[in-house]
């Protein structure tokens, strides 16, 4: 290539495949997110088979989505208060969730999240539960803590903020 039009021409494709490359790449809040939509994937039992290996599965999913010393306050309109300390509890927690509530869905809705510095973030979001029963939570609301640990993101922690509305 001697011709300074086809250097210019090869300097602005890499140019643009590198632009293109950076804009595929995930934000951290994307990342945040992502988190967010697993733990709730591995919460909910809609449309699985169900079976102890699934369980198995969704509880050793969660755990992943979670710091070991992971925090959670909550008061959930029609299903009471209370607080899980540490990952172990949560999963405890979470396997008892299929037989307590079949068939359970998570909606999450407003879900924000923001990075507040290269090692923690914070973010919302509103969650209403349905089960096969047909019985539905209402609309509640929950402020996340997030810490960052050997390049990936946790929750750290999870609190009720308020019940937007009751069923």
């Amino acid at each position: 290539m001697k011709s300074p039009v086809a250097r210019i021409a090869l300097m602005l494709a890499i140019a643009a495949l590198v632009t293109a490359l950076v804009r595929l790449m995930p934000t951290e809040e994307d990342r945040l997110r992502a988190v967010v939509l697993r733990a709730r994937n591995a919460l909910s039992s809609e449309n699985r088979p169900g079976g102890p290996l699934d369980a198995l599965a969704r509880i050793g999913e969660l755990g992943s989505c979670l710091t070991r010393d992971i925090v959670i306050q909550v008061d959930v309109f029609g299903l009471g208060s209370g607080s899980l300390n540490g990952v172990d509890e949560v999963r405890a927690a979470a396997a008892a969730l299929p037989q307590q509530f079949p068939g359970l869905r998570i909606q999450l809705d407003e879900v924000k999240v923001t990075v507040d510095d290269p090692v923690t973030g914070r973010g919302s979001f509103v969650a209403t539960t349905t089960s096969d029963g047909g019985k539905t939570s209402g609309a509640q609301e929950f402020n996340l803590r997030f810490r960052k640990s050997e390049g990936r993101w946790y929750i750290s922690r999870i609190e009720t903020v308020r019940t937007l509305h009751q069923q």
